[in-house]
């Protein structure tokens, strides 16, 4: 799991898939930082992923490094109010520092997936790592 956690460190933004009316929706996301066996995002209260997240709580979020080495996590989110998740998420992502200069820090949903999938694939010797956490 630490070789998946250094990979999506270093390659934070990805794709975020979520479940609109049993179609898949896609867009470009952040996992934010990986604390206490738990992969850590945000979003809006009033955002489609929001709404979204609370029908159907799957997600699968793929980040894709330079050499198309990519990671992929799926699993159900759990959201959390904590003003401490909200605080790690301003100290770990400059895009969330900015968003949030200009809305109300209460605008802030946090999700987390603490248990799911994560599958490392290696392009170039075609090399595929699944670990479940």
């Amino acid at each position: 799991m630490n070789e998946i956690i250094e990979f999506l460190n270093n390659n934070k933004f990805g794709s975020l898939a979520t479940n609109s009316y049993d179609k898949p929706d896609l867009r470009p996301f952040e996992m934010v930082f990986y604390s206490d066996q738990k992969m850590y995002f945000y979003t809006t209260v009033d955002s489609d992923v929001a709404n979204q997240l609370g029908e159907n709580s799957n997600i699968c979020f793929c980040a894709t490094d330079q050499s198309y080495n990519y990671v992929k996590v799926s699993g159900s989110v759990i959201f959390s109010d904590k003003q401490e998740d909200k605080d790690k998420i301003l100290e770990n992502s400059e895009f969330a520092k900015e968003i949030f200069k200009k809305l109300d820090i209460n605008k802030m949903k946090v999700f987390y997936l603490e248990h799911g999938e994560c599958k490392k694939h290696l392009h170039n010797n075609n090399q595929t790592i699944v670990e479940k956490f």
